[in-house]
């Protein structure tokens, strides 16, 4: 597998960070994430088990590395994950800022280790159904749809790559999660091939790909997505074109969960304010509960035009 390329200082104090790239002429577009703490911010805002930190942490780098596919600063990518295991669905949401956030429907859920001794993530989520939506300003968003190969999420992402968008795609996605809970390591790559691409690069780029079997284990030796991305692409001609930041971020705040809780409608916030109740707006994707208190409701029915 070759030498394993230390990190360097200027590597280090990147943190969570992306790295994109392309080889072969540009028959080739690579992109490889590291994303530990983005992770692990999410096991401490949900509290989740090891097995959903795995699955969530493996979307969610999905997530960032897809949005980083778009190229306009306002567009969003969600991906949802929805089976019949115990998990129940995954939602994640980034955009090509290297901004990613998610939440599991059921954070607590703990498996036997699976055939392989590993946290079993595909028997987590089951079988069901991957849904794509990309929004983008101005347009109504698009929606696309496949049935999971596998619940393991990298087999998944890579079948709707090939079924849904045409476009011959491998995908690695890793989570390392320790004996008391906490995010060890967690990283990935997606490697497409363009429409113009000569049909020996398949075979090279499946011959490199033989040897990595975990994202995580790379991650281990010390390298990161630059290093992954040499070795993926060993001898194609790899050309770094970017590199930057990831970073989990919800957004939410007091403001829009006043701008939610108008949705509620006159009568029921009248209602409230009448029986000096506070408003609680929780937010599932980083479970922060932002509170509006009787006064707060009274005020906002004088200011807004709520119906």
């Amino acid at each position: 597998m070759g030498d394993v390329i230390d990190f360097t200082e200027a590597q280090l104090r990147l943190g969570d960070h992306m790295v994109r790239g392309t080889a072969a002429d540009g028959m080739i577009r690579a992109i490889a994430v590291t994303a530990r703490s983005t992770v692990e911010t999410a096991r401490r805002n949900h509290g989740s088990s090891p097995l959903v930190t795995a699955a969530l942490g493996r979307l969610m780098m999905a997530g960032l590395m897809m949005g980083a596919m778009n190229k306009g600063d306002d567009e969003l990518i969600t991906l949802e994950m929805h089976g019949d295991g115990p998990i129940g669905g995954l939602t994640v949401t980034a955009n090509n800022k290297g901004q990613v956030k998610g939440f599991a429907n059921h954070p607590n859920v703990w498996l036997p280790p699976n055939g392989l001794g590993k946290l079993d993530v595909g028997g987590g989520v089951g079988r069901g159904t991957l849904t794509v939506v990309r929004d983008l300003p101005g347009m109504a968003p698009y929606t696309s749809q496949t049935e999971l190969v596998s619940g393991e999420v990298g087999d998944d992402l890579a079948a709707y790559f090939t079924l849904s968008d045409q476009v011959p795609t491998s995908v690695g996605v890793g989570v390392l999660v320790a004996p008391d809970a906490h995010v060890l390591q967690a990283g990935g790559f997606i490697v497409q091939l363009m429409p113009d691409h000569e049909y020996f690069l398949i075979d090279e780029l499946e011959r490199n790909l033989r040897d990595v079997t975990s994202v995580t284990a790379l991650l281990e030796r010390g390298m990161g997505p630059s290093d992954v991305l040499r070795l993926v692409l060993a001898g194609l001609d790899y050309e770094e074109l970017e590199v930057s930041p990831v970073e989990f971020y919800c957004g939410c705040n007091k403001e829009r969960a006043t701008r939610a809780t108008l949705a509620l409608g006159r009568t029921e916030l009248e209602d409230m304010v009448a029986k000096g109740e506070t408003a609680e707006v929780h937010c599932h994707f980083c479970g922060t509960t932002h509170y509006l208190s009787p006064d707060e409701l009274r005020a906002l029915l004088e200011d807004s035009p709520v119906v």
